[in-house]
């Protein structure tokens, strides 16, 4: 199975995936290929009630029996339009056979319906239930519906129906896509609607940092897959639009819209180049500012704060008329509440050491120590932790990226309380090391997959005396 590239468009066009696609100044992007769309609907097409598969339409019965819409349907497909009309989306509607109203026979035809991807915004009542059960609490939300039809292309169609018909037959097809909004691809309410809807929060303070979240204002656009300069602008698709792009444009945490919509940079969506070459149809894209700044480092940044060494007490008195000492020296691990309030632990945030390589490593140290010095007595106690993540740009051979943990949390303490030279002295060391990954392993139902591994000791305890 080939796409019409060769092999080395083929790995410049991965490279470029990875190294020229800009998100721009949106926080979060989903892309799906026109492929992938027209697959979905296929699949949902091949469902035996589905209404895809027939248009059976008789609002008013026996009143007037001439009054119907009949069809047998092919799978339906969309076409992405680009240019000037990159916000527009062709639904093409491929009847095989039908009969329409006063008795029109409809031969193999195409109809193609020109959709406006913008927002019809629904009043709380009109919300359907299951969309409801998604969002758990509607007035959290503005739910709209999508797409809104703007009518018959008639430049993209391949449909002749009589003027006679003509009138009878538009408002006919309205009542078919008010069906399409009504039911899932089983004729019935369902989980997923063949007319989709959206929500944007009206309040993003309802929502707890995650990889992703409902965005707070969304547009969408489409782009074209781009195999030289002039494809960024062109509005005839290559290689038959099957990797056009949809673009989902996201914005979150009530940050404005950027005036203008994305400027096509590289395809974000990959055709194999035969049987055994990766084919990515969709991608999901975070912005650093919301992934990895608005989440993943600030959580992450929990292992530094529970993996550093607090020393508590690190001292000696001399009692008894200075025949006895008396010393204490300890520490815990981690950060509690009352750390926190000393400035000196209070940032144990990730720090960026380099970038270079396709790779971004962040690390962080503290060292703490407390000395009670008198000379020829003296105890002292210091933790020292040192911790490294390094996070690659792009995927690894098996299609996911991994990221590496690792760390070091070393507690030496050292006692001399008999001030008689190096026989009094003692020194001790207890070393742990600790190593981890996160795999970033795709999209499952809207949720970003992140697992973590870790080796059979993933704590390695080493005591120096």
């Amino acid at each position: 199975m080939t796409e019409g590239i060769d092999q080395e468009t083929y790995k410049r066009l991965a490279s470029e995936r990875i190294t020229n696609t800009s998100i721009g100044l949106f926080d979060q992007l989903t892309i799906i290929s026109q492929r992938a769309i027209n697959g979905q609907l296929a699949h949902m097409w091949r469902k035996p009630d589905s209404p895809l598969r027939k248009i059976d339409i008789r609002p008013y019965g026996d009143e007037a029996p001439d009054y119907f819409f009949d069809a047998n349907l092919s799978a339906p497909t969309v076409n992405l339009s680009l240019g000037p009309n990159k916000q527009t989306v062709v639904f093409c509607l491929n009847v095989k056979v039908g009969l329409g109203p006063v008795t029109e026979e409809i031969g193999p035809s195409r109809l193609a319906l020109r959709v406006n991807m913008a927002f019809d915004q629904l009043a709380k009542s009109d919300v359907p239930q299951n969309i409801k059960d998604a969002l758990i609490n509607v007035d959290d939300y503005t739910a709209d519906l999508i797409p809104k039809v703007n009518g018959i292309d008639k430049n993209e169609s391949d449909f002749t129906i009589s003027k006679d018909a003509e009138k009878w037959f538009y408002p006919l097809l309205e009542y078919y896509l008010a069906t399409l909004r009504e039911k899932g691809p089983d004729g019935k309410p369902a989980e997923h609607n063949i007319i989709n809807y959206t929500a944007t929060a009206k309040n993003p303070k309802v929502f707890t940092a995650a990889p992703t979240c409902a965005p707070t204002n969304l547009n969408f656009q489409n782009l074209p897959f781009v195999l030289k300069e002039s494809d960024k602008l062109s509005p005839d698709a290559v290689l038959g639009g099957k990797n056009s792009m949809l673009v989902y444009l996201q914005m979150t945490e009530g940050r404005k819209f950027p005036f203008d919509l994305l400027q096509a940079s590289a395809n974000w969506v990959m055709p194999p180049f035969d049987e055994t070459s990766e084919q990515y149809d969709g991608t999901v894209c975070l912005s650093k500012a919301s992934f990895l700044d608005g989440f993943l480092l600030p959580r992450l940044a929990h292992i530094n704060q529970e993996s550093t060494w607090v020393v508590d007490e690190a001292w000696w008195k001399a009692i008894d008329g200075g025949f006895k000492n008396q010393y204490q020296v300890y520490g815990h691990l981690g950060l509690n509440y009352k750390d926190l309030q000393d400035p000196f632990f209070q940032d144990y945030q990730w720090k960026l050491t380099s970038q270079q390589n396709g790779v971004r490593t962040y690390e962080y140290h503290r060292t703490h120590k407390k000395d009670d010095n008198h000379g020829l007595w003296r105890v002292w106690q210091e933790g020292r932790t040192s911790n490294t993540l390094t996070i690659p740009e792009g995927l690894d051979s098996s299609s996911k990226c991994v990221m590496k943990l690792s760390g070091t949390t070393a507690i030496q303490t050292y006692l001399h309380l008999d001030g008689i030279g190096e026989i009094g002295k003692t020194t001790s060391l207890v070393t742990c090391t600790w190593e981890a990954s996160l795999i970033l392993d795709g999209v499952d139902q809207g949720e970003l997959k992140i697992t973590a591994e870790t080796p059979k000791e993933p704590i390695i305890r080493t005591v120096e005396d």
